[in-house]
């Protein structure tokens, strides 16, 4: 049992620290290039996470449709760099 938690803390704990240091880190990136609550900040996160770190042109047309071409690139340049 001591393993499993000693692998738990080691590994996956860590693991989880550093996903929400990027996370973090890449959601303030995004408040500083567009003004979108955090739920929509999340949701296009997600979006890219889930798309190779591009958003759909289905999820912009249906989520996103009054950013520019200039914010979405950046929020998704963000989005990749936080995850390479």
């Amino acid at each position: 049992m001591s393993r499993f938690i000693e692998y738990t803390i080691d590994t996956e704990l860590v693991e989880e620290l550093s996903f929400l240091a990027r996370y973090d880190k890449t959601k303030k990136s995004i408040q500083g290039i567009v003004d979108m609550p955090d739920r929509q900040i999340d949701l296009m996160i997600r979006f890219c996470l889930q798309n190779e770190g591009r958003l759909s042109s289905r999820k912009r047309e249906s989520h996103y449709k009054s950013l520019s071409d200039d914010e979405v690139t950046r929020s998704e340049q963000a989005i990749q760099a936080a995850n390479d």
